[in-house]
């Protein structure tokens, strides 16, 4: 018998026929040729049943054998008709969400179902295939009448980052007797892209008093800002409001603005992704962590209208040089939602990468769960320089490793580098509000107060 199951990965039957492709706009049809589902077994048991009450009539004359024969004969001739017609009348739609979320978000589909004419179905079985981790989307409805409408929707919360794929949609329908169930695929499938959570952090990072001040050092920019670095020819395109009417009227040509980022602090966040340290899976695994105090960290200092920089090395790599604007977050989000952690590049590489564009005017934010190593080393060089680091670690003990961070932590306090520690579970804002210095201090001073009482 001809193999009508379908190969999902290509889009392509086994026995070489296209699966068929969406119609853009309005209705998806499903294609006019059913699939046949392998795995069922009722009808040739039914077949070898009627073989057998054949011979038997024939061997022993006895008539019920031979209307049995005929019953079962009539039933899967039924069956057939039935599945094969009603599938054929059939028509669904998907509305699928929009291509961008974020961890958290609901996911929501919505199905509609025809019966165009068909004989009532008991049970239709939707299933959208999808590669979200820990989502599946499947419904099992009917369509009762012969001509009948059907509506639903089918919603998840997605709780994990990355790039992922939706479709093609799956509707699978049978006869009341389940003898030939019939599979069509809707052979579209869309990307989804889902960003990591963003949550409120304290201002853990750069205090409020130093979120403005002055720095030797100036950066062109195409964001407006009151800080004016050069002029430049018109070109087509260029707004009127930028243009220098003095030096215009001085040259004789029409000549605009360029501004530069102004006087003002810069953010560097450097999320750890080399592979020997990620630990745990899925949604609490550490990389899952750090992409989420990464872009709340990125998210929280542009809305601040601070030029914030970024570096990473996962499965994709990238260094951005610090600047403002909704552009800056999109393409940091972007590298966040879909690099994986599988870096081979160690963190006190990342750190001398990015050493070259801090000063003593900038910030850098580390986010690792690295035991104690020369990073810790590279983080107090740049502290001594002027910089002001915050080194976040990822607690290893409370994601399964065998260490902790103890070591790294109290080097890290040494040094003068401030540091955090976010520990599996627990909430990231009051994590990242206090300080292990502070806390250490705090602590030395309760024991005194309580050794002088």
């Amino acid at each position: 018998m001809r193999d009508w199951s379908v190969t999902r990965a290509s889009g392509v039957h086994r026995n070489g026929r296209p699966v068929p492709q969406d119609k853009p706009g309005g209705w998806r049809l499903f294609g006019r040729v059913p699939i046949r589902l392998a795995g069922t077994g009722r009808v040739y048991t039914l077949l070898a049943v009627m073989v057998i009450l054949f011979l038997s009539g024939m061997a022993t004359g006895f008539d019920l054998a031979f209307r049995l024969d005929y019953a079962l004969a009539l039933v899967i001739g039924i069956s057939y008709i039935w599945s094969k017609w009603g599938f054929e009348r059939m028509r669904a739609g998907v509305e699928r969400p929009a291509r961008e979320m974020s961890v958290g978000d609901t996911l929501s589909e919505t199905v509609t179902l025809e019966n165009h004419g068909g004989p009532p179905k008991p049970w239709v079985e939707v299933e959208d295939y999808t590669t979200v981790p820990n989502l599946k989307i499947a419904e099992v409805v009917s369509l009762p009448g012969i001509i009948t409408f059907r509506r639903f929707t089918i919603s998840a919360v997605v709780s994990q980052r990355g790039e992922f794929s939706m479709g093609p949609l799956v509707v699978r329908a049978a006869d009341p007797f389940g003898l030939f169930p019939q599979e069509a695929v809707f052979a579209e499938k869309q990307r989804l892209l889902v960003y990591p959570r963003v949550v409120e952090l304290p201002d853990f990072a750069i205090p409020s008093a130093q979120l403005t001040g002055d720095a030797s050092r100036r950066r062109r920019t195409h964001v407006l800002s009151p800080q004016v670095s050069a002029v430049r020819e018109y070109n087509p395109g260029d707004s009127v409001s930028r243009i220098h009417w003095p030096t215009t009227a001085r040259i004789g040509k029409l000549m605009v603005k360029t501004f530069d980022q102004g006087r003002a602090s810069d953010m560097w966040v450097v999320l750890d992704q080399y592979a020997p340290i990620v630990l745990g899976e899925g949604e609490e695994s550490s990389d899952e962590y750090g992409a989420t105090i990464a872009a709340s960290t990125v998210d929280k200092y542009l809305r601040l209208q601070l030029p914030v920089g970024y570096a990473a090395v996962g499965s994709e790599q990238v260094v951005l040089a610090p600047e403002r604007g909704i552009k800056q977050r999109s393409t940091i989000f972007r590298h966040i939602a879909i690099s994986r952690p599988t870096g081979d590049k160690p963190l006190f590489s990342l750190i001398a990468e990015c050493e070259r564009e801090v000063g003593r005017t900038s910030s850098l934010v580390a986010i690792t769960a690295a035991p104690d190593g020369e990073w810790v080393d590279a983080l107090g060089a740049l502290q001594k320089r002027g910089v002001q680091t915050v080194a976040v670690l990822l607690d290893r003990a409370s994601f399964g490793g065998d260490e902790g961070t103890d070591e790294a932590r109290v080097r890290l306090v040494a040094l003068g580098v401030r540091t955090y520690v976010v520990r599996r579970g627990a909430s990231l804002a009051a994590a990242l509000s206090e300080s292990e210095g502070a806390r250490l201090v705090a602590s030395a001073y309760r024991l005194r107060r309580e050794a002088v009482d």
